[in-house]
């Protein structure tokens, strides 16, 4: 299950691992509802290699604002605990692994 964070624990969640995504999302969002299950199903398929969280935008405006989250559903990708990018939109679950594959492979060439 993908975790899903506050302004408590988003800092920590985000350093937690090589490679973070973080799913900024709201509950009025047709594509966020859309992405959830392609996230989850990610999420099992990478097995922990890469750590997938959730943060609502409307409960938790302030760190939407500090990432300059404009349009939902929106990836922010962490690599070492840094903001590296970000993705937006409806993203299919073949081309979202092909993208993880590849910043995966990153981080472990690093």
């Amino acid at each position: 299950m993908i975790e899903p964070v506050d302004k408590t624990t988003f800092e920590t969640v985000a350093a937690d691992t090589a490679l973070t995504v973080v799913d900024f999302w709201a509950d009025w969002c047709g594509p966020c509802k859309m992405q959830e299950p392609v996230l989850e199903a990610l999420d099992d398929a990478y097995d922990g290699q890469i750590k997938f969280a959730s943060l609502d935008v409307d409960q938790h405006q302030e760190i939407a604002e500090k990432f300059e989250i404009m349009s939902i559903p929106a990836l922010v990708i962490f690599k070492n605990g840094k903001p590296a990018e970000k993705v937006v939109g409806f993203h299919p679950q073949a081309a979202l692994k092909k993208y993880l594959d590849q910043k995966l492979a990153e981080v472990t060439a690093d």
